[in-house]
């Protein structure tokens, strides 16, 4: 049961990397919100790159059709941040 319930979460979950250094778990959570419920938004630690790359980040949304939804839009159009528009990629997340 407890895999099952990993694997469901795993389809619900986006990766999301080239994020500016700056980006806050506030930010990332607003602009995402437009297309779907963000239920958690984790940054993957960077311990050997410089703290000017960009960062990447677990975003868990609220259903996997919601996930699908901004992957198809972040691969689209330019995903803003700030205003400013960012190169991100987004994919899903895998096991």
């Amino acid at each position: 049961k407890e895999y099952a319930a990993f694997e469901e979460k795993v389809k619900r979950t986006i990766l999301i990397d080239s994020l500016s250094p700056a980006a806050t778990e506030a930010v990332v959570r607003a602009s995402l919100d437009q297309f779907g419920n963000v239920i958690q938004v984790k940054f993957i630690p960077n311990y050997l790159e410089p703290k000017t790359v960009g960062l990447s980040a677990l975003v868990e949304l609220e259903n996997a059709d919601q996930a699908k939804t901004i992957i198809s839009e972040i691969s689209s159009s330019s995903f803003m941040i700030c205003g400013m528009p960012r190169p991100v990629r987004a994919r899903a997340a895998e096991v």
